[in-house]
């Protein structure tokens, strides 16, 4: 198991450390409490000793003899001289030579502790980044792998679409390439994402007409809105232009769109409105929907890979939780601002965008 999953030795190296390391705290927690109260008596015994010695000397007795009063004191007979014992120098040697050899094995059982959970997460975060990188491979060459049957699936749809006489073949050629657009969409959405993990995703601004571009994409969900009853307004000043990636800007109006459509399917929305404006040096872009809506705290949230509303009820729409993430990316690398606000669920959505006004 272990060597088909690394990450298993790692979670059990890592629990070892983490409960030697919990055991050798509390050892040296208590330690300390207990040098702690053994360092307090002596300083009590000494005050004490001090104290008695005072109260003789100030009698002028000599009933106390002084080795009594300090045990670590010895008095020479011949001279009369005071000196610290040669027993009670070496006894304090000996304490600090082990507290010292305490301090050193701790020390370094610490730092060893502390340089083998660095090594464990090193290693777990170098196989947590492989197995990301796996994954994006093995996404981007299954996306490849699919692009093309599914663009010549979606072709032989639309000609049997075209040349079918029958209302039931029409209507179920149609079905086909409605889901093959679908699916087509998600797999654009995969590779774009890889694309934009990678760094590989290179932008080429230009000076470009926003209602042109927003009429286009707004064309392309046109059918779905309608069959399901969601009206689209526009409200996009011929004259406003960006200076920004046509494809970036496709791809963000394409994803913003297909993310008002589904919320309004999965709220019962009927209505979508776009709208755009210029205030100051920045240009505004709004996409606006009677759907679903989120909680306000979620609004960063929504903007995240793979996060979709309602995961964690289980109860989320279709889609794959990377539309709104690729807009973010694609937006700040267009040198944009981006943000999202809702009132509350069932209240609806507004996702707006403020690019640098074109020069």
């Amino acid at each position: 198991m272990i060597r088909r999953d690394p990450s298993k030795a790692l979670q059990v190296g890592f629990l070892v450390l983490l409960i030697v390391s919990t055991l050798q705290v509390a050892y040296w927690i208590i330690e300390n409490l207990g040098y702690t109260r053994d360092v307090e008596r002596r300083f009590a015994a000494l005050y004490e000793a001090d104290a008695a010695a005072v109260a003789v000397l100030s009698e002028g007795s000599q009933a106390t003899a002084p080795n009594e009063l300090f045990p670590h004191v010895e008095i020479s007979p011949d001279t009369g001289i005071a000196t610290v014992s040669a027993d009670a120098i070496a006894e304090l040697e000996r304490e600090r030579a082990r507290r010292t050899n305490q301090y050193v094995w701790e020390g370094a059982f610490f730092l060893i502790v502390l340089l083998g959970g660095m090594g464990v997460l090193t290693r777990a975060i170098r196989h947590d980044a492989q197995l990301r990188r796996r994954q994006q491979n093995f996404l981007a060459a299954v996306s490849h792998e699919f692009k093309s049957p599914l663009a010549s699936i979606q072709l032989a749809a639309e000609t049997i679409e075209l040349r079918a006489a029958e209302a039931d073949s029409k209507r179920l050629s149609r079905r086909i390439v409605e889901d093959g657009e679908r699916l087509l969409g998600m797999i654009d959405n995969l590779l774009d994402t890889t694309r934009l993990e990678e760094g590989r995703h290179e932008l080429t601004p230009q000076r470009t007409a926003l209602a042109a571009a927003v009429r286009a994409s707004v064309d392309e969900i046109a059918e779905r809105a309608e069959r399901n009853g969601i009206s689209v307004a526009l409200d996009v000043p011929e004259a406003l232009t960006l200076s920004v990636d046509k494809t970036a800007l496709e791809s963000i109006l394409r994803n913003l769109l297909d993310n008002a459509v589904k919320a309004c399917i999965a709220g019962d929305g009927r209505a979508i409105a776009v709208r755009a404006g210029q205030e100051d040096a920045a240009i505004e872009l709004s996409v606006t929907d009677d759907g679903r809506g989120f909680a306000p705290e979620d609004s960063a949230m929504i903007f995240e890979k793979f996060y979709r509303l309602g995961d964690e009820l289980r109860r989320s729409g279709p889609g794959t939780g990377l539309g709104l993430y690729i807009v973010r990316r694609l937006a700040e690398l267009s040198g944009a601002r981006i943000e999202a606000r809702s009132d509350g669920p069932g209240e609806g959505a507004t996702v707006t965008i403020r690019w640098p006004a074109a020069k």
